[in-house]
């Protein structure tokens, strides 16, 4: 490429004394095609009819050259009939009018266009051709291979000439062999084992079955800093505050590999030099400037104690935790600064917490956006806070938290909390919400473990009149089911807090080879938010019962398969008075449970507990009398802070019920597990006591344990790792968790918003058989959840 060059041609002379400046009679432009005269002339500051003045030439020079639309300028002047005549002669840059880049396997164009965008250095079509950004994007390319353990790569820059002043560009990469880490080793005095200080490499781990899995054993001579530091950072957590770590050096080593299977490649040895020093431990722990807390208060936020190893970890974690507090109380800008002071001579630590605690802070307005159907109202009498409030940031996500929990509306994004210009103790508060699908109207057909094939027509409503009202039509029709319902709930009776529904049914149901049961009946709910995340509630349920032999036998049949003799099961016999025919059952179902889940349809963090008991009396009008308690407990937990996408699931339940006044317990009124929405890899109903002859017949308590690793894979599939565990066990009988049904398998479970229910494809390993044709192995289609 040409050097610019500025040259200004003077024809010296004398001048005369007494004569005027000259000026600029005529300016010309030479060389241009696609810039045109009055583009070049817009840069410039001198104009035809000036003053001639070099000094201003060399200005216009430095501006057309900083525009970058050329690869050469020459300014050149001349003598003209009535003054001066400049001539600027310019090569325009080349437009780049295609880009290609030639990837191997391991890195794809789309990596490289978005690290691109990343980092603002994108290249578009039929831009400039800049050498200069063009090495820049090199570059970049270059950190990129690195980072994907690609030391060896290499990058070539193409330009093919086309056209009028175009050109393609082409960057050739070469991805070269991956370089793996085939040892670590920590030399000199580190005092950690291996693997404490192994497991804090942030990159460049030895070559291993789990590090080649996760992609860690490539060698990343870029992240070798990263790892010095990340090094020093777990000494000083485990005590070692004057730790030191050098850069690593790099030797050749032989390892085989995991993949190719066990074949010999070289790779290289990292041997940091550690000097760990001393062990110091906690000194004097003190707080300095705090007002409105008390030391007491904050010395309990702090997670270490005199004497105890000083860990840096545990100093960063009481920062945080005293953040938490602080703004809590709605002091928004108070900070907690550790200073510390090394005691070489005691090897201790002392630590002073300087607080500047700043100015309580209010909310000032509060709005929301994005609700058109959804009342205002039903989303702020959610909210903990009131304009005119401290500003509690606890509370503050408490409420949001209870906003989503409703099941109305999502957020859109992160709500904008933003201080007032000229006070900056007033905070302003919009809430960016999105609806979810508020009517349902379908036609299905499909199968369910419980319900087999089946189809159905229904329409629900999670915000009827805009207040969050509920309504519900079901008509369902299966081989196992017949189910029809109408039920509506108002979520704020009067604008309190207290809730009143009813729902009434008409549903048949088939428990495969054990009865049948016809229900008509209605339920009345009333239920209220006793305190933050207390809640409790009472429904009243009168239903008529009708208990039938499975309709898959005969009465002749249903005797001649289970027997009739004592040891055998006949429901006459296990239900004493409460064997096949019509009963009144009228109860009442006392609840109380806390919930803290993120999300009734997908969720991923919080915590639910629940105690219910099911009272039934004749009391109340019927002819069953029983009482049967039931404890739930379950934990959604992310497994990286703030994040959806990988979290944990844990679910216990234990229920059982027991006769009162000296009746007996219904045999449909027994726990019979397996299933989908228990242990999922068995057949519904199948896990149990049983007769002599091998016959379910139910249990009087039961325990189920659930748990999940849920992914959250993108869009509406969700890939699960489950473990269901659990069994039914006669009054008498012990529970014990080796007397138990395990299955344990993969789920993939896709979400669909318009039905708001997951359909899942479940494939189980289960460790016992039910039967001695059964395999341990299952494959299952479900639809809903377990828990």
């Amino acid at each position: 490429m040409k050097k610019a060059s500025f040259l200004v041609l003077v024809i010296v002379g004398i001048p005369l004394a007494g004569l005027a400046q000259e000026l600029i009679e005529r300016i010309d432009v030479v060389g241009n095609e696609r810039i045109t005269k009055e583009t070049v002339m817009y840069y410039l500051s001198s104009r035809e009819g000036d003053y001639f003045d070099p000094a201003v030439l060399k200005k216009d020079f430095r501006v057309l050259w900083s525009t970058g639309f050329f690869t050469d300028i020459k300014i050149e002047e001349s003598d003209g009939p009535r003054g001066k005549i400049v001539t600027i002669t310019v090569e325009e840059t080349p437009l780049i009018k295609t880009i290609t880049y030639k990837t191997g396997k391991k890195i794809k164009e789309d990596d490289i266009t978005n690290k691109l965008k990343e980092k603002d250095e994108y290249l578009l079509p039929y831009s400039n051709f800049s050498p200069a950004k063009i090495q820049k994007i090199r570059k970049t390319i270059e950190d990129l291979l690195a980072e994907k353990g690609l030391g060896a790569a290499a990058v070539e820059v193409e330009t093919a000439r086309k056209g009028k002043n175009e050109v393609d560009l082409t960057f050739r990469i070469d991805e070269g062999a991956k370089i793996r880490v085939g040892e670590v080793v920590f030399a000199g005095n580190p005092k950690l084992g291996q693997n404490a200080l192994t497991e804090a490499l942030a990159a460049n781990k030895a070559h291993s079955f789990v590090s080649w899995v996760a992609g860690k054993d490539a060698f990343k001579p870029n992240k070798i800093s990263d790892d010095v530091a990340a090094i020093k950072k777990k000494l000083q957590d485990s005590g070692f505050m004057e730790a030191t770590v050098g850069e690593p050096k790099v030797d050749d080593v032989v390892r085989r590999t995991f993949w190719p299977l066990s074949k010999k490649r070289k790779m290289v040895r990292l041997t940091f030099p550690v000097n760990a020093g001393y062990l110091y431990r906690v000194g004097e722990v003190k707080v300095e400037g705090n007002k409105f807390f008390t030391t007491a208060g904050i010395l309990s936020k702090i997670k270490f104690r005199k004497g105890e190893i000083y860990s840096t970890k545990l100093r960063q974690k009481s920062v945080e935790d005293l953040g938490e507090l602080f703004r809590q109380f709605g002091y928004l800008y108070a900070q907690a600064v550790p200073v510390e002071n090394l005691d070489p001579k005691n090897k201790v630590v002392n630590v002073v917490y300087q607080i500047y605690e700043g100015d309580l802070c209010f909310l000032r307005r509060l709005d929301f956006k994005g609700n058109i159907f959804t009342k205002d109202k039903v989303i702020r009498r959610e909210m903990l806070l009131r304009e005119g409030d401290v500003f509690s940031l606890a509370f503050f996500k408490d409420s949001v938290l209870r906003i989503k929990q409703l099941g109305l509306v999502d957020l859109e994004k992160d709500p904008d909390i933003k201080p007032d210009q000229n006070d900056p103790t007033q905070f302003d508060v919009t809430v960016n919400v999105k609806e979810l699908q508020r009517n349902n109207i379908q036609f299905t057909a499909g199968y369910s473990g419980y319900e087999g094939t089946f189809v159905a027509l229904s329409y629900s409503t999670v915000n009827f009149l805009g207040a969050g009202e509920t309504l519900e039509l079901m008509a369902q029709y299966g081989k196992r089911i017949r189910n029809y319902s109408f039920g509506f709930t108002e979520p704020y009776v009067f604008d309190y807090p207290v809730s009143l529904g009813f729902n009434i049914y008409d549903r048949y149901m088939v428990y495969p080879y054990i009865y049948n049961r016809k229900g008509r009946g209605a339920d009345f709910t009333v239920s209220g938010r006793l305190f933050r995340w207390m809640q409790g509630s009472l429904t009243y349920s009168y239903e008529n019962v009708e208990i039938s032999q499975p309709s898959a036998l005969s009465t002749v049949e249903y005797y001649s398969y289970y027997g009739t003799g004592p040891s055998s099961y006949d429901p006459y016999y296990y239900g004493g008075l409460y064997g096949f025919g019509k009963y009144n059952m009228s109860s009442l179902y006392p609840t109380l449970y806390r919930s803290t889940v993120d999300s009734p349809l997908t969720p991923s963090s919080g915590t639910l507990y629940l105690a219910s008991v099911k009272y039934a009396g004749r009391w109340l009008g019927g002819e069953i009398d029983l009482y049967k308690p039931r404890l739930e407990f379950t934990r959604y937990q992310p497994i990286i802070r703030g994040q959806r996408w990988h979290s944990f699931g844990v679910h216990v339940e234990y229920s059982f019920v027991r006769p009162l006044g000296g009746s007996q317990v219904p045999f449909w009124e027994r726990f019979f597990l397996g299933g989908e929405r228990s242990i999922r890899g068995y057949e519904i109903y199948t896990i149990g006591p049983r007769s002599a002859e091998g016959q379910p017949i139910g249990g009087m308590k039961q325990l189920v344990f659930n748990a999940e690793y849920i992914w959250a894979v993108g869009g509406p599939l969700y890939l699960i790792l489950f473990h269901d565990r659990g069994n039914t066990w006669d009054l008498d009988a012990k529970v014990s968790f080796k007397d138990v049904y395990t299955s344990t398998g993969v789920e993939a479970r896709i979400f669909v918003p318009a039905l708001r229910v997951p359909f899942r494809l479940i494939f189980a390993y289960n460790n016992r058989l039910i039967y001695a044709d059964d395999t341990n192995f299952s494959f299952r289609f479900a639809i809903g959840t377990t828990f």
